[in-house]
């Protein structure tokens, strides 16, 4: 046995993989309960390109009652293992640096992960970031996109990808990409038909823009309601006047993301949001849509006319998908103040009392929808 033993390191030692493997399925017919033999087989698996399979023998072997010697060396290939990853992921992050936007703030979050899966991604990625299984526990969400880590796009990419090779779904966007995204904000649709017989059309206006498109160029339909908040005067419990902030607000908000689309009759080279609000909507102007009015003999109420719009969109625009989990991904991202306060343009005009994140949050939920757009249902 000791002198196919020498052989196989011999072999190893000058790469000689396809000698060594030959020589050590000899020794494990021989003797096929030997756990030395089995770190070597470790070895060599991952000497040949296959950590996964090396992974497990070690792991195999580290639950087994061995001698410290052999849990030592068992121990010492994972470990040479993970260093491997590590190793390989600095290289990765630096090629993307390299690239234009790689060093662009940016986020990387995480997708729900099925009941029956969560144990095993636990692990993974307790593996891939470096930390103890308690920890991964609480990266991983129950039922929306959780962000968990930001930094350069390269850094989120590189882990994104590793993620993503143990099938962990995980998503990245940077600050740069929501920046580009065109943005319009409308003051109000109207509808028309380039002749009789021809689909029908829809006309936005925003600002000194015209944009018209197609309904069925309509992919999502992004909708949220945004709080403002402000100071108010209460009588506190010893029955003194005090400053309170409250929510003064609740403002409607949907954003049409569009595939194609033209902007001042000329047809515009990339997707596209449409984004209005019905603090921002003209509903005077444009589509003059049948209220049903709670109170007859009053106008009606603008949460009536929103109302009737919001049916409208569902009407003529009855294949886009729809996201309306705002409010759970603003929660979420709203503990992350830096990266938000980095989204510099909103595209949300709020005369808001005191300033907030929420703005900020939705042109990050509606980016991230536009840019995985299976995220909407």
């Amino acid at each position: 046995m000791q002198d196919l033993v020498a052989a196989f390191e011999s072999q190893f030692a000058h790469q000689q993989f396809s000698a060594a493997s030959a020589t050590l399925q000899q020794l494990l017919s021989d003797f096929p309960d030997d756990p030395q033999l089995r770190i070597l087989q470790g070895r060599l698996y991952d000497a040949m390109g296959k950590p996964n399979e090396a992974e497990e023998i070690f792991r195999r072997l580290l639950k087994a009652q061995l001698p410290a010697k052999l849990i030592a060396q068992a121990r010492q290939g994972l470990l040479a293992i993970e260093m491997a990853e590590v190793n390989a992921r600095q290289v990765r992050i630096d090629e993307l640096l390299a690239l234009e936007g790689g060093s662009s703030l940016a986020y990387l979050a995480l997708l729900p992960v099925t009941p029956d899966r969560k144990d095993w991604a636990i692990a993974k990625i307790a593996r891939i970031f470096r930390t103890d299984p308690y920890t991964a526990r609480f990266k991983i969400p129950n039922r929306h996109p959780k962000i968990i880590r930001t930094g350069t796009l390269a850094e989120m990419r590189a882990y994104g990808e590793d993620l993503q090779n143990y099938g962990i779904a995980a998503i990245w966007l940077s600050i740069d990409a929501i920046a580009q995204i065109p943005v319009y904000q409308v003051e109000y649709f109207s509808e028309f038909q380039v002749h009789p017989k021809a689909d029908l059309q829809v006309k936005a206006i925003a600002g000194i823009d015209e944009i018209t498109f197609a309904p069925q160029d309509v992919i999502v339909k992004v909708e949220g309601i945004l709080p403002t908040f402000g100071d108010v005067v209460v009588v506190d419990a010893k029955h003194k006047l005090a400053r309170k902030e409250q929510i003064l607000d609740r403002v409607h908000i949907c954003d049409l993301h569009l595939r194609s689309y033209k902007v001042n009759g000329k047809t515009s080279d990339r997707a596209g949001i449409l984004r209005f609000h019905d603090n921002q909507y003209r509903f005077e102007f444009g589509l003059q849509l049948p209220v049903e009015r709670s109170l007859k003999h009053i106008a009606p109420t603008v949460q009536e006319h929103w109302t009737e719009l919001s049916k409208w969109l569902a009407r003529t625009m009855p294949k886009a998908k729809t996201a309306n989990d705002f409010q759970s991904f603003a929660e979420m991202a709203i503990v992350y103040p830096e990266f938000l306060n980095a989204i510099e343009v909103t595209h949300i005009n709020l005369d808001r009392p005191k300033p907030s994140l929420w703005d900020n949050s939705f042109q990050l939920y509606s980016s991230t929808i536009f840019s995985y757009v299976d995220l909407a249902t």
